[in-house]
């Protein structure tokens, strides 16, 4: 049916976007890749943890964010901005039990062209939106400056979990810190949108990696970020009509934390973290969404609140403002 062309399903739900979507680093941003950390590339071949790494607890760390109302400041130019909150927390996984922690829940009103307000508006009772700008001058501008300050939440939470010894944090998304913590932290990618690897040996091994198996350590130093040690993790194995690296996730830790303790907590992932897959079906991004992260996600939005009823309320409190100051062009209708 499908001719010469081998087509395989993506198994993440289409809402969520593709599983993979491994493209070229842009030039100027391309990271150089050292495969020959761990093991020399032409010996690469499947790592299994040596023995289990021991830990106290783990935690897991994710944030959700979302847009409550977009808005738009006349003037010369038009300003693009947004009310929008976001929540970071984390999950313990200790003795066999799970448990929630602190959350973080922030409410932001983002105003692009460097413009902005010098006060809350509080918008319902315990929900006030704080002021904050972003040179970005395009519609999305408030949208990647409210991402950047839920990791910014995410990373001090992180690095406060991290301070405690026989402790693993995993960070889901890119690690954004590279100072020694007490603990390790890793960055747990779960889209992979970049392979680094490009010898025909690399990709074998990664093409071929059983369940609960690594790739050996390699190195990646860019001009963007600090130098970090990464890995690749196979989770489960890809299901019939899946694409051969499906199932994949890659991880990372910065490079001060040493080869030997990278080495260590790279073994301890693939250990660990097989462990809180859950079944396709129950998750729309399995098996990388891990059961602590999806269940911390549901956890999150749920603080996050009523988004319709905040953006009533919005839209309230800018009607009212409209017409206390007589912009008859803009009074409208009553609110439906």
């Amino acid at each position: 049916m499908f001719g010469e062309l081998r087509i395989r399903l993506d198994p993440w739900d289409v809402d969520y976007g593709p599983e993979l979507s491994a493209e070229e680093e842009p030039e100027g941003q391309k990271s150089d890749v050292f495969p020959d950390v761990e093991l020399p590339e032409h010996a690469w071949q499947p790592v299994y943890p040596a023995e289990p790494f021991l830990l106290d607890r783990i935690y897991f760390v994710d944030g959700v964010r979302r847009i409550d109302a977009r808005v738009v400041v006349e003037g010369e130019p038009i300003a693009y901005g947004a009310f929008g909150s976001f929540a970071a927390g984390s999950v313990c996984v200790q003795d066999g039990v799970a448990q929630f922690g602190p959350c973080i829940l922030d409410r932001l009103l983002v105003i692009g062209g460097g413009r902005s307000l010098d006060h809350p508006i509080p918008v319902m009772p315990r929900a006030a939106y704080r002021p904050v700008s972003t040179e970005g001058r395009d519609s999305e501008a408030p949208l990647q400056k409210l991402q950047e300050e839920m990791r910014l939440a995410e990373e001090r939470l992180a690095r406060e979990l991290a301070d405690a010894d026989r402790t693993l944090v995993v960070v889901d998304g890119p690690l954004t810190f590279a100072d020694p913590v007490r603990g390790a932290a890793v960055g747990f990618i779960k889209h992979i949108s970049r392979f680094y690897l490009s010898s025909p040996k690399s990709l074998e091994v990664l093409r071929g990696l059983p369940t609960g198996a690594r790739t050996p350590l390699f190195g990646l130093h860019g001009a963007r970020r600090f130098a970090r040690y990464s890995w690749f993790l196979r989770l489960i194995p890809p299901a019939a009509g899946d694409p051969p690296f499906s199932g994949i996730v890659r991880l990372e830790v910065s490079e001060t934390v040493g080869r030997e303790a990278a080495r260590r907590l790279a073994d301890a992932t693939a250990w660990a973290l097989p462990r809180f897959v859950r079944p396709r079906g129950m998750d729309p991004r399995a098996p990388q969404n891990l059961a602590p992260i999806g269940a911390l996600e549901a956890h999150l939005r749920r603080r996050l609140g009523d988004r319709l009823l905040l953006r009533r309320h919005i839209q309230t409190l800018i009607v009212r403002e409209v017409r206390s100051r007589g912009d008859s062009d803009s009074a409208g209708s009553s609110i439906p």
